[in-house]
């Protein structure tokens, strides 16, 4: 097939924009989608398995991409699918539609846990307890106070 014929075969099945919305999504909004988040695409959509690897992820991305490109796309990335498609035996159009399903990046990370000693204010001891050490001298004025800023000569001496 021709890359005008591949990129109208998905378009009969399902609206594209729906896949090209997924697509800059993963790509950061940009028209571009770079090596890192194709493979967060494959990992996030659930299509790694025993016949898709993620190195076959990166063979793919190598495949579909300019030689001097570093990112592919929109129309590259339907390329990917085709091959994709074909190595995991499904057609096209299902992947297609998996990827659309996810909707975009799934973003995770962790949260900290409480920390009695760090978080309840009443088990503090010593100088925080009261509030902590302060940058400022109980005396005012600050820093200002504490320089000599009268006129002296060329040598430092006091006039």
């Amino acid at each position: 097939r021709s890359k005008t014929y591949t990129y109208i075969y998905i378009a009969d099945r399902m609206e594209l924009g729906d896949l090209q919305a997924v697509f800059q999504g993963f790509a950061g909004g940009a028209t571009e989608l770079d090596g890192k988040s194709f493979a967060k695409l494959s990992k996030d959509c659930a299509l790694l398995d025993k016949k898709l690897t993620a190195t076959d992820i990166d063979l793919i991305f190598a495949k579909v991409k300019d030689k001097s490109a570093r990112k592919i796309t929109f129309q590259q990335f339907i390329d990917a699918l085709d091959h994709m498609a074909t190595k995991k035996g499904i057609s096209k159009e299902d992947l297609a539609a998996k990827i659309v399903a996810t909707g975009g990046p799934k973003f995770t990370g962790t949260k900290a846990e409480a920390v009695k000693f760090y978080d309840d204010k009443s088990t503090f001891t010593g100088v925080h307890a009261n509030g902590g050490p302060s940058t400022i001298d109980a005396h005012g004025g600050g820093l200002a106070n504490l320089l000599d800023r009268s006129p002296a000569d060329v040598r430092g001496r006091k006039m």
